[in-house]
């Protein structure tokens, strides 16, 4: 059997999410393998994000294992310090000078929506109109369900099948997110303007959680992926019958950046503010939101990452079912960007 890994399976020339913006403080280096690069962030001294390799020019030691002041980074080893732009500043010491042109590789960095995105590409092309909307993220300052991370041992596009998927919900989540009921819904599936959309309807079935637990109901599931990684759901059930309006706490986020071939950092939470008094809610989501990812979804996806044997999808000639069409429709679209890439680098 082969163990073969085979060409990247992502596109270099997007944004992707690095971390969570609370995850970077201003006093401490956060060092992250990004699409098979090891790269080190930390703020500057205005509190900007930003990025560098995460490699010593001098003996190639992880400038993460240094430290950050005043938006410096010192390396651990001889103390070489570089700026954002990965400028060497030298070492401050009297008998030590350093090339000219000594510098490390930076990375163009933004912030937004409660995140901090990274273009690993080429530079020329960092747009960040690219970066996808997620306007139902909520604004700082209330109770929240934002900052979950999950490290999972299986690609990225594995993660990403899964979420574009509605129907594995009633199978692998049954008795939590879905149950045998939901199995006759029916799904729609568009694209507008790059956004790749999926509606599941499914009219009177059961509901499996919230205050119609166990209710006969008319509920959906819906998802929307926004190139390359971040993906939007909304849900909700009415009484049958009722006109279907959306919560706007019922939106969840799921962010999926490559760290390796066969690994990935997942990014997750969900939309909604929440006074104090009722900060139980959001935490009770994001509990249910990590059992059911931990127990459920990831044992599955490794398994899967496992079996694979590191083989190409296609290669494996996978059975391809009528409910698969917005998952394939993303695998295509993200084939198609990394050919292009291909061919303009050849």
């Amino acid at each position: 059997m082969s163990t073969r890994v085979h060409h990247r399976s992502y596109p270099l020339n997007a944004w992707y999410m690095a971390c969570w913006a609370d995850d970077l403080a201003s006093d401490r280096l956060l060092a992250r393998t990004l699409l098979d690069r090891p790269v080190v962030l930390f703020r500057e001294a205005n509190g900007a994000p930003a990025a560098l390799d995460d490699m010593c020019p001098h003996r190639f030691a992880p400038l993460s294992r240094g430290r950050v002041q005043d938006g410096i980074v010192q390396c651990g080893y001889h103390g070489l310090r570089f700026d954002a732009s990965g400028a060497c500043l030298g070492n401050a010491s009297a008998y030590s000078s350093f090339p000219p042109g000594t510098c490390v590789q930076s990375h163009p960095v933004v912030e937004r929506h409660r995140a901090i995105w990274i273009w690993l590409g080429d530079v020329e092309r960092a747009n960040p109109e690219l970066i996808p909307l997620l306007l139902r993220m909520p604004e700082p300052g209330g109770q929240e369900n934002i900052g979950n991370y999950l490290h999972v041992h299986g690609n990225w596009l594995l993660e990403t099948d899964n979420i574009m998927d509605l129907t594995h919900v009633h199978y692998l989540h049954d008795g939590s997110l879905g149950n045998e009921s939901m199995r006759t819904g029916e799904m729609t599936v568009s694209e507008k303007d790059g956004v790749i959309r999926a509606e599941l309807w499914m009219p009177g079935t059961t509901c499996p959680f919230g205050p119609l637990e166990g209710k006969l109901c008319d509920q959906w599931n819906n998802v929307e992926w926004h190139a390359p990684s971040a993906m939007i759901l909304d849900f909700g059930a009415v009484l049958p019958g009722e006109a279907a309006v959306q919560d706007e706490g019922g939106y969840a986020f799921h962010i999926f950046t490559p760290e390796t071939e066969r690994t990935t950092h997942y990014f997750f939470g969900s939309s909604g503010s929440y006074a104090e008094e009722d900060a139980s809610l959001p935490r009770m989501i994001g509990a249910l939101q990590n059992r059911i990812f931990l127990e459920e979804d990831n044992p599955m996806i490794e398994a899967i990452q496992e079996r694979m044997a590191g083989r190409d999808f296609w290669e494996m000639r996978p059975a391809i079912l009528s409910s698969d069409a917005a998952a394939i429709r993303v695998r295509r679209k993200i084939a198609k960007l990394c050919r292009e890439e291909v061919n303009a680098a050849d």
